[in-house]
């Protein structure tokens, strides 16, 4: 990425307003810090966005993201809304290895059309997903513990095989930072499938 044309840090540059953008939200379950996401009215960011923030904390704004790229933020959140950005709102490009053109600051948002995130709606996005293949294996792992059948198993079957078997056992089991115990049936089973290669 040539960082003479980014805008900051972390910034890459003003991403276009009527976009199609989309954001995972917790409906279901609660935030620790007892926030809310109302549907169909304005939401705007705690923190003003700064561009010319040096940590990651300081960059303000609202995390959005793309339809290519929301199948990486479906642990965010039990349910996915599309997102306007409201006139004279301002949208950013940011910096994620992760999310390749998919990780936007929104200083306002609206949401709108929410659907409880299940397998049928994971098994949506990852076809019109288009992420970095780590992503996919770290995906993997939290759509397991969700007990998202289906589109585990089309995971599993199109970006694991034999030759990156050991990097994808080390992925997998590392990525998720909380692990209940014993960890759920579908998350074991694809474990076991993946020490099989």
């Amino acid at each position: 990425m040539n960082q003479e044309k980014m805008l900051g840090k972390f910034f890459i540059c003003e991403a276009p307003r009527l976009e199609k953008y989309v954001k995972a939200i917790n409906t279901i379950r609660e935030y620790k810090d007892g926030r809310s996401f109302p549907i169909n009215e304005v939401v705007t960011a705690d923190k003003p966005i700064n561009i010319l923030a040096t940590k990651k904390e300081d960059m303000g704004g609202l995390n959005v993201t793309n339809y290519q790229s929301v199948l990486r933020w479906i642990l965010r959140g039990d349910t996915l809304c599309d997102v306007t950005i409201p006139n004279g709102g301002k949208i950013y490009e940011t910096v994620n290895s992760s999310v390749i053109h998919g990780t936007f600051r929104a200083d306002k948002i609206i949401l709108s059309n929410p659907r409880i995130i299940d397998d049928k709606l994971a098994m949506e996005l990852y076809e019109k997903s288009n992420l970095p293949w780590k992503s996919y294996i770290q995906v993997l792992a939290y759509i397991s513990t969700q007990g998202f059948t289906e589109t585990c198993y089309k995971i599993f079957e199109d970006k694991i095989n034999k030759e990156n078997a050991v990097e994808v056992l080390d992925i997998y089991e590392n990525f998720l930072q909380r692990k209940t115990n014993p960890m759920p049936d579908l998350y074991n089973e694809i474990l076991e499938k993946i020490k099989e290669f």
